[in-house]
Order: structure tokens, then sequence, then C-alpha cells
């Protein structure tokens, strides 16, 4: 295949205009066209064009097989999204087609683990919750995933078997901290809180006092919550920043605002419960061929061992 044809290929399969093209390269799209048609480009523009299709020169000029590692190509389709982005696409556009395209990924990551799909892609089955609630689950000695296919409440959760010698149970070790979090969870007022402070925006505080008005919760409970809320996490990075303030009185009062970063632990937190709580009616796909025991109850005795003698240490 020569030059010409290999590249109106490339571009004919990524759906990539030659004008696109011609923008992300710099030149006009006449040049490519002539490309196309038998002249060449410049040799510094050849790496980019390589780069710009996940494909090396010597598959440019017909000489190699298409191989170009797979993270390589998944490297180069999200940074064609972001080459658009910079070159006139509304930002908006280009995190819809960037989520759309992780979909599409993680929906590859679960079919590539049934033996039986003939390596054949197929589109994500995605129910409505009114009708079904399905999700896909592969399930191994050495790994564990999850993923919701209920429309609008997609999520999915990858767990690699740990490595060391604690495994799974690592997590249940020391849960102390964790228990507490999911007891102030469970009190409908302090579940408000949160959600309140998560409707605020970047950048944006509010006092005890607007958030007591505006939750309906009262303003002793919710100092309390924000008490516990900021004494969480750690290293300046917890869940809520909060600032001093001057009133109208002179007297100094509490601001709370959030990490937005962290807000998704808490909506994943949910998600999560949400389908352990009220399972699927049905799975697309499930991958079962784990036969060991989630969790090994000689540690789960020596956890509970190591627990008792610190509390009575404590004492």
């Amino acid at each position: 295949m020569k030059f010409g044809e290999s590249l109106q290929a490339l571009r004919k399969e990524a759906k990539v205009t030659q004008e696109q093209l011609a923008t992300h390269l710099g030149v006009s799209a006449q040049a490519v066209s002539k490309w196309e048609n038998g002249s060449y480009p410049d040799g510094d523009l050849l790496p980019r064009i390589a780069d710009y299709f996940g494909v090396s020169i010597d598959y440019l000029y017909g000489r190699q097989d298409r191989s170009v590692s797979m993270e390589k190509q998944v490297v180069t389709k999200f940074g064609k999204i972001w080459d658009d982005v910079r070159n006139g696409t509304p930002q908006d556009d280009g995190w819809r087609r960037y989520v759309d395209a992780v979909k599409r990924l993680v929906w590859c990551v679960e079919i590539g683990a049934w033996a039986n799909n003939e390596s054949e892609y197929f589109d994500c089955p995605y129910s409505e919750e009114k009708i079904s609630r399905t999700a896909s689950a592969v399930v191994s000695n050495i790994s564990a995933s999850f993923m919701s296919l209920v429309k609008d409440k997609e999520f999915f959760l990858f767990l690699p078997q740990p490595t060391d010698a604690e495994g799974y149970e690592k997590w249940f070790s020391d849960t102390d901290d964790v228990r507490k979090l999911f007891a102030f969870l469970s009190d409908r007022d302090n579940l408000d809180v949160v959600t309140f402070l998560y409707s605020l925006r970047q950048g944006e505080f509010a006092g005890s006092e607007t958030i007591a008005r505006q939750t309906g919760v009262p303003k002793e409970k919710v100092d309390s919550a924000m008490e516990y809320l900021c004494s969480i996490g750690g290293h300046g990075n917890g869940p809520v920043k909060n600032m001093e303030i001057l009133d109208i009185n002179g007297n100094n009062s509490g601001a709370y605002g959030t990490y937005i970063s962290l807000a998704s632990m808490v909506i994943g937190l949910f998600a999560l419960a949400d389908f352990y709580v009220h399972a699927p009616q049905g799975y697309n796909m499930q991958v079962a061929s784990r036969d060991k025991s989630w969790f090994d109850r000689a540690k789960l005795r020596e956890f509970r061992k190591n627990r008792s003698e610190k509390a009575g240490e404590s004492k």
C-alpha cells in the first residue's frame, strides 16, 4: 500500500476529515489532499502524522504491519479529543466524547474477559431501570469487576486481588474510621448536610446558619456535623475545608466549602450500596471462575484478636 492510500485509509477509519487533519498539522486541506493523491509531506510532519493515527512511520509507507501497543492507541484516541478542543471544539463537547470513549473502553474490559465473545465488539446493552436492573460481573481468583448497565446509573468497579499476604482482608483489618463514617451518613440530617455541601461550586462557602436554613437541620446538629467532617481526611485534603469570616457584628464565624475531587467518593459509595441492597434482576454478562473464598477465616480471627488486644490496651 502506498503512502497516500495508507493515509486516506487511516483518516477514513478514524472518521477525520482532511480539514481536521490539516488543522491538527498546521497545513492546508489542499496539502492533505495532495498527499493522498501521490505527493509526500515534509519529513518533520511524518512523526506527527504517525502519532496522530497511532501507527509507525513504516506502516504509513506500507513497510510494516500495524503493530501499535494497546496503551498507545488509547492515549492517541483520547489525545485527538483534546486536540479538537484546542482547535475549537467546545470543552463540554470534548468531555462528552471523553466520557463516551471511557464507557466504551470499560465495556471492552468486561467483554474481553468473556471467552465466548470471539473477539467481537458489541455495544453495551444498557437497560432502563423502570424495566429491569442489569449488570455485568467478572470474578476470578485474582480480580473482580462489577459494572452497572442501568442507563443514567452507570459505574464500574475493578478490584485486583492484593498481592501481599493480607489479601482483600486488609480492607477490614482496621475499620473504626470507616464505621464512624457509615454511622454518620446513616443519619438523614447528616446526609442532608453532606449533599448540600456538594451543591456548592468550587470556591463557594456557606456558614452553619446558611446550611441550617437551606436544609432544615437544626444549627446545633449542623455544627456537630461540620466538626466531624472537618476532623476526617488528612494532609489538608479532607472532604471539607473551612475558613473564618467576619459577620456584620464583627464576630468571627466559620464558613465551609468542599474539595470537589472527593465528591465522587460519596457518590460512588452510595452507587455501590444501592446495587448491593437492590440486586440486579439479571446479568447481561457474568464470568465467575473464582473458587476461593473472599476472606480467609484464620486472618479474620487474627484481625479480631488484634482489635480486642488494642481495645484492652486503650482502657
